[in-house]
C-alpha cells in the first residue's frame, strides 16, 4: 500500500496549558512523544473529549478525538479552541464541520492521528478533491501538497481521473486562486497539451464562468479559434434553461439572453485569426452576439484585410504544430532528449526545446525525394509515425543531422521510441537508446534513412532489433498511416 508519511509533531503548541483540559494534556504528555502511541489513540484509546459533529441532515456523522491531538497537528484547531467555536456540553467539546463529508473527515483525522493516508485507496481517489479543500481549511499543508502531487501522477499515467473530475478541480482551482499552485499548473498544462479531456466533457457546461475564463484567456490554450467559439456557444446555451440548442429559432429577447453571458468571453476569443471561411460560416450569421463595433470590424476585416480597426486585434495562440503528437508527447520526448527514462518522475513539463514542423506526409507527400527537400541540414530531428490500424506511434531521434551522405553517423545520443497514441504510462512506453553507436543513423541516399541498419528504416516500413537496446514494435514490418519530422531546436 503506498502511503505518505509526515512527523507529527514538528508544529508543537508552544504552551499545552493554553489549551482546554488540562489535565488531560498533562496525562498525555508522554504519549505525545510517542507516534506509535499517537497512532493507537486513533481507534484504541477511550478517553475522547471531543465530538466533531460533520456533515448535514441525514449524513451526520459524530466523530471522537483528543483536543491535544487536534491542537498540536493544526494551527486550524488551536484557534478553534481557543475561540467560541466549539461549545462545552458536559465532559465534551462539540466541534461542528457541516461542509465535509464523513468519509473525508475520516480519512483527515486519521492522518492527523497517524501520519499517514493510503493514496492508493478508492475512497481516497474518489475524494481528492474534497480532501485537498478540507486539508487546506484545516491548514494541513504537508498534506496538501502530497495530494496535489498525487493528483498530478495520477494522470501522468492516464486520463480517466481528470476525464471524470476535471471540471470539478477546474472550478475548485479558479475559486481558490493562487493556493494550490502545483495544481493550477497543472490545469493550465492540460489545456496547452489536450483541452479537449475537459472542453470535450459532457459535463464541460458546469465550468464556473471564471475558471471558463480564465482558460479562454490562456495564450497556449492548444484549440483551433473556431472550436473555441463554437463550445462557449454551447456553454452558453446550457448555462440559461430559457434557451434551446436550435438557434434558428430564438426571437431577439434570447439572443440578448445569451449575449449577456458571453459579454465577458467576447474579447478574448480570436476573431481575426479565423479563416475567411470560418467566419462567414460561423461568426458572420451570430453577429448579434457581439459587440456593435467588433462586429462592424469584422465585417471591414475579412474584406479588406490590412484596414484600420478599432478593436484590438490579440496575436494567434501558441499551438503545438503536430496532428498527431500533443505537447504532452512532446514534453516526454524533451526529457528522452535530456537523458531521461521512460516516464517523467513528476508528470509533463514545459521543455527547453521547440519542435519546428518541416514535413508532413499527408501534406508533403511521403517520398524519399520530398524527405531530403524538407529534412537534410536541419540540425537535430524527431521522427514520429503513426501506424495504420494500431493507435500506435513509432519513431526516433537523430541529434546530428540528415544529408543523404550514404554513411552511417556515429553518436550516442539518438534513440528511438514507441507509445500508443491517448495513453501514457510504464506498462505501453517503449524508449531504446542507441547500443551500437557506429550505426547510430542510416544517413542513406536513397530508401534506407533511418535508426540502426534496419531498427527503424522509415521508408522500408521495418524494425529489426539490431544496434538498439529493444525492439520497439512487435512486428518486423509496419504500415505509415501519416508521418512528421520536427527540426528540433533550443528555446
Amino acid at each position: 500500500m503506498k502511503l505518505i508519511s509526515s512527523s507529527l509533531h514538528k508544529d508543537p503548541p508552544a504552551n499545552f496549558t493554553t489549551y482546554p483540559n488540562n489535565s488531560l494534556i498533562s496525562d498525555q504528555q508522554t504519549a505525545l512523544g510517542n507516534i506509535q502511541d499517537i497512532g493507537n489513540l486513533y481507534d484504541k484509546a477511550d478517553d475522547y473529549n471531543v465530538k466533531i459533529q460533520v456533515g448535514e441532515d441525514s449524513k451526520i456523522e459524530i466523530f471522537k478525538a483528543h483536543s491535544v491531538i487536534l491542537c498540536a497537528r493544526s494551527k486550524y484547531f488551536r484557534t478553534a479552541f481557543s475561540s467560541d467555536w466549539a461549545k462545552k456540553e458536559g465532559d465534551f467539546y462539540v466541534f461542528k464541520k457541516p461542509n465535509i463529508s464523513g468519509i473525508v473527515f475520516q480519512i483527515i483525522l486519521k492522518y492527523i492521528y497517524t501520519g499517514t493516508v493510503a493514496l492508493d485507496a478508492v475512497n481516497v481517489e474518489n475524494n481528492f478533491i474534497e480532501l485537498l479543500i478540507a486539508a487546506d481549511e484545516m491548514n494541513l499543508y504537508e498534506l496538501v501538497d502530497h495530494l496535489q502531487q498525487s493528483i498530478i501522477d495520477l494522470n501522468s499515467l492516464n486520463n480517466d481521473w481528470i476525464i471524470r473530475n476535471g471540471i470539478k478541480l477546474f472550478n475548485t482551482i479558479s475559486r481558490h486562486k493562487g493556493v494550490f499552485l502545483k495544481l493550477e499548473e497543472f490545469c493550465n498544462r492540460i489545456m496547452s497539451q489536450e483541452p479537449k479531456l475537459l472542453i470535450g466533457s459532457s459535463e464541460f457546461w458546469g465550468l464556473d464562468d471564471d475558471a471558463l475564463l480564465s482558460i479562454i484567456q490562456l495564450d497556449d490554450l492548444n484549440m483551433k479559434e473556431i472550436d473555441i467559439w463554437e463550445n462557449l456557444i454551447k456553454w452558453g446555451i446550457l448555462k440559461n434553461s430559457s434557451l434551446n440548442s436550435d438557434i434558428t429559432t430564438w426571437n431577439i429577447d434570447k439572443y440578448e439572453t445569451l449575449k449577456e453571458t458571453l459579454l465577458p468571453f467576447i474579447q478574448y476569443i480570436r476573431f481575426f485569426q479565423m479563416t475567411p471561411q470560418e467566419y462567414y460560416y460561423k461568426i458572420r450569421p451570430l453577429g448579434k452576439l457581439l459587440p456593435k463595433e467588433l462586429e462592424e470590424d469584422l465585417n471591414v476585416y475579412y474584406i479588406v484585410p490590412d484596414c484600420k480597426l478599432a478593436t484590438k486585434v490579440l496575436p494567434p495562440r501558441k499551438h503545438c504544430s503536430s496532428i498527431i503528437l500533443t505537447t504532452n508527447h512532446l514534453s516526454l520526448i524533451s526529457y528522452w532528449i535530456d537523458g531521461g527514462k521512460e516516464v517523467m518522475p513528476n508528470g509533463p513539463k514545459n521543455g527547453q526545446y521547440e519542435y519546428n514542423l518541416l514535413l508532413r506526409g499527408s501534406r508533403d507527400g511521403f517520398g524519399v525525394k520530398e524527405f531530403k527537400l524538407k529534412c537534410n541540414n536541419k540540425g537535430a530531428t524527431i521522427v514520429v509515425i503513426k501506424l495504420k490500424n494500431p493507435n500506435k506511434i513509432i519513431g526516433g531521434y537523430n541529434p546530428i543531422q540528415w544529408n543523404s551522405s550514404g554513411n552511417y553517423l556515429n553518436t550516442d545520443k539518438s534513440f528511438i521510441f514507441s507509445f500508443y497514441l491517448n495513453v501514457l504510462n510504464t506498462s505501453t512506453i517503449i524508449l531504446s537508446r542507441v547500443v551500437e553507436n557506429k550505426r547510430a543513423i542510416s544517413d542513406a541516399a536513397e530508401k534506407n534513412q533511418g535508426f540502426g541498419a534496419g531498427d527503424l528504416y522509415i521508408f522500408q516500413k521495418s524494425c529489426k532489433l539490431k544496434d538498439y537496446s529493444v525492439r520497439i514494435h512487435d512486428s518486423d514490418n509496419f504500415e505509415i498511416d501519416d508521418y512528421e519530422v520536427f527540426q528540433v531546436l533550443e528555446r
